[in-house]
């Protein structure tokens, strides 16, 4: 019995050893995390200093910091008894004007120096979290960081030149601030590599070095001058985006052909010249966005067109490639003519033989760029003489009915739809994005993240890798619509991007196979307008004082031109859109956008009995358009645009129909019997702001729009156009220095 109880003991006496190894392992681990005390107060300290943020709240001298769960907002990594990455997301993105900055008691010195006190950090990203002033030099005290994001905030001033001595940096994100001077020279990172590599000897096989920055983001500053030449050298950089910014010259073609690029946005600058037709493009370039600069003639092979690898945007512009009504014509960049013909500088240097050519080529260039300028100007002339004065012309009858207007071929509405595309040209670039990005975007897709799940699909709260917050849409593709058809569909719905609307930003096309059945989601990617709805402007009393007559009149003539672009950027157009007050955001330029319109509807195919086609599967008839009577859903909008005028002018939510009903009685009432009693009608936070002419116009398109006979609704042309009225008048009054009519 003994020889057999044995093992036994031995057993238990194993099993004990083993959990006490473990518990010894747990009690290391966790006291390998533990943070040494200075590293603790330098994060509390860091606190403070950034005005106690919504994402660091509840942090105290307990807090565990390595333990803290990672989140969008905030993430804390520790190796050892340091922290090596620190990521905090703030809720004061930049604005116009600094509305969201740290107080005046606020030093961009005292942080940089606090985090100094972190100097093993790799990971530095501090955005949107209202921090300004300059950014100070010591930015190089830190030997091991990686990535520095400092995006969204009012960082000011040139970028300091010890940036440039940072060889292991290999993300700099600086969007969205106000630095200005010169795009950084970072050409001594490649120096310091080669200096590092140098030192260790390696033998002369080795291949041809470069600095390790993989993504540069400067996007939203001020920057002037050129591209530095020695970004031709940064053969690991996968990201370059200096959209808009002031930079100007010729676009160096090696950005291109760089050996890792993938993504490159130059637009919304002034960008010269013509982009050589022998440029090649790099073989992992799956972005180009050239748009809103002055480049003329064509454009190489590689970027004539899009396909399923590579997307390129070139419109507004003076190219003679792709849609030429989204290119301005030659006279819009005259100014850079002689830039744009003249031949590079390596074939202007070739011989001396060619000099004389070279002159008299660009003396027959200044010769006729001064006669086409005559041209021009002789031709303004004449339009200015023929043309009749805005402020002269009569004002128009606000009573057109929709069904003369009904009547509006394809043709005239692709006319109206190169007019509107005015409206897009500020707009960010449409791009595919991966599974994997909005699983991050999303925190795969957190029930905490979502907005709503109703029968228009699942909406997502989103934040994208450089802190921008988005909307993303959820539906699933309808079996019976063919497949094939659905990057045409996605195209056109790539062309709903207006000043006036949350845009569309992307899309993610994602199948999954359960047996015999294939199953097809779409995921639509929009702006998030965060700065709270028209209506919460209008009641709220923190921000209805930032809304007086002149705000409150653009806004509403802003949701009618977006209005506008819907109801004519497709044939048929967008209607029966959910134009409720509330679902019309305002950001932080007071820009009005409607969020929640729908999607376009496609005409059947020639082999059914005609009708429209969705797409996707939603149980809601109104969604992406009225299906079964579009008219109906075009009068609809005017309807409830003429709600959202009501509102601004009273200061008071429409209620019921019959409510509506009994307040457009009291307003027609007021204006048969005492027009000068409109005052009363006005809501009080706006009085003394507007003209009375100004709030009269108003209030009549308000009454023709909520007409209870849809037949008596006027056109959204005429809409737009009676506002564009009132906001002349308004515009006369308020520069006048007779303020008698002021009421």
């Amino acid at each position: 019995m003994a020889s057999l109880s044995l093992p036994k003991r031995n057993s238990s006496a194993s099993l004990l050893l083993f959990l006490l190894l473990c518990f010894l392992s747990l009690f290391i681990s966790s006291e390998a995390q533990q943070l040494a005390p200075s590293q603790s107060r330098t994060l509390l300290r860091l606190q403070r200093l950034l005005e106690y943020p919504h994402a660091l709240a509840g942090w105290s001298s307990a807090t565990a910091f390595c333990s803290l769960p990672p989140s969008l907002s905030l993430s804390v990594a520790c190796s050892g008894d340091r922290i090596v990455e620190l990521v905090i997301v703030g809720d004061r993105p930049a604005s116009p004007g600094g509305g969201n900055a740290l107080s005046p008691a606020f030093s961009s010195d005292s942080l940089f120096t606090t985090l100094s006190r972190l100097p093993s950090l790799t990971t530095i990203s501090l955005v949107a979290l209202g921090l300004w002033g300059p950014l100070p030099g010591k930015v190089d005290r830190f030997p091991s960081l990686k990535t520095l994001n400092l995006s969204s905030n009012y960082f000011a001033g040139a970028i300091p030149v010890e940036i440039m001595t940072m060889s292991s940096l290999q993300n700099l994100v600086l969007s969205g601030n106000s630095f200005n001077g010169s795009v950084p020279d970072l050409k001594s990172l490649t120096a310091l590599v080669e200096l590092n590599v140098g030192r260790n000897r390696l033998g002369p096989d080795f291949p041809s070095l470069s600095s390790n920055l993989v993504a540069l983001v400067l996007k939203d500053n001020s920057f002037r001058g050129k591209i530095p030449a020695s970004l031709a050298s940064f053969h690991q950089l996968q990201k370059l985006d200096l959209s808009s910014n002031h930079l100007a010259g010729w676009i160096p073609p090696s950005l291109f052909s760089l050996r890792s690029i993938r993504y490159l946005d130059l637009s919304h600058n002034t960008f010269t010249g013509e982009i050589p037709s022998n440029v090649s493009c790099g073989e992992e370039l799956r972005f180009i966005d050239i748009t809103n600069n002055h480049l003329v003639g064509g454009l190489p092979s590689c970027m004539r067109s899009n396909t399923s690898t590579r997307v390129v945007l070139s419109s507004g512009n003076c190219l003679n490639a792709g849609d030429l009504r989204h290119q301005h014509s030659d006279a819009y960049c005259n100014d850079a003519a002689l830039a744009a013909v003249l031949p590079p500088a390596s074939k202007i240097s070739g011989s001396k033989n060619n000099v004389g050519v070279i002159l008299g080529i660009a003396g027959g260039v200044v010769v006729g760029a001064a006669l086409l300028l005559l041209l021009v100007f002789l031709a303004f002339r004449r339009a200015r003489v023929e043309e009749p004065k805005a402020i002269a012309l009569p004002k128009p009858v606000a009573t057109k009915s929709l069904a003369q207007d009904s009547t509006r071929t394809p043709a005239e509405a692709g006319h109206m739809y190169g007019a509107t595309r005015i409206g897009t040209l500020g707009s960010i670039p449409y791009r595919v994005f991966s599974m994997e990005e909005l699983q991050v975007a999303t925190n795969g897709f957190d029930p905490s993240n979502l907005l709503e799940d109703s029968a228009r699909g699942q909406f997502y709260k989103g934040w994208l890798q450089d802190g921008s917050l988005t909307t993303v849409r959820s539906l699933r593709l309808n079996q019976k619509f063919s497949p094939q058809s659905l990057p045409q569909y996605l195209d056109l719905i790539s062309k709903l991007r207006h000043h006036h609307l949350a845009s569309i930003l992307g899309h993610c096309i994602f199948s999954s196979q359960d047996g015999s059945n294939t199953t097809t989601m779409v995921f639509l990617v929009s702006e998030h307008v965060t700065n709270g709805t028209l209506r919460s402007h209008i009641t709220e009393w923190r921000k209805r004082e930032m809304l007086k007559w002149p705000q409150r009149l653009a806004a509403v003539t802003g949701v009618a031109r977006g209005i506008q672009f819907l109801h004519t950027v497709t044939v048929p157009g967008i209607m029966g859109n959910d134009l409720n007050i509330k679902n019309i955001m305002l950001d932080k330029t007071l820009t009005a956008k409607i969020s929640n319109y729908n999607l376009p509807v496609l005409p059947k195919n020639k082999n059914s009995k005609g009708g429209y086609e969705r797409p996707f599967v939603v149980a809601d008839d109104r969604d992406l358009g009225s299906i079964h009577n579009l008219e109906q859903g075009e009068k609809e909008d005017i309807y409830q645009l003429g709600l959202i005028l009501l509102e601004i002018i009273t200061g008071k939510p429409t209620g019921s129909k019959n409510e509506v009903d009994s307040l457009i009685s009291l307003i027609q009432k007021t204006l048969t019997d005492s027009p000068s009693d409109l005052k009363e009608i006005a809501d009080p936070t706006i009085r003394g702001t507007y003209a009375v002419d100004s709030l009269r116009t108003a209030i009549e398109i308000s009454l023709n729009c909520a007409s209870r006979d849809p037949n008596q609704r006027p056109s959204i042309d005429d809409v737009l156009w009676n506002l564009q009225y009132s906001a002349q008048i308004q515009d006369g009054w308020a520069s006048s220095e007779n303020l008698s009519i002021q009421v």
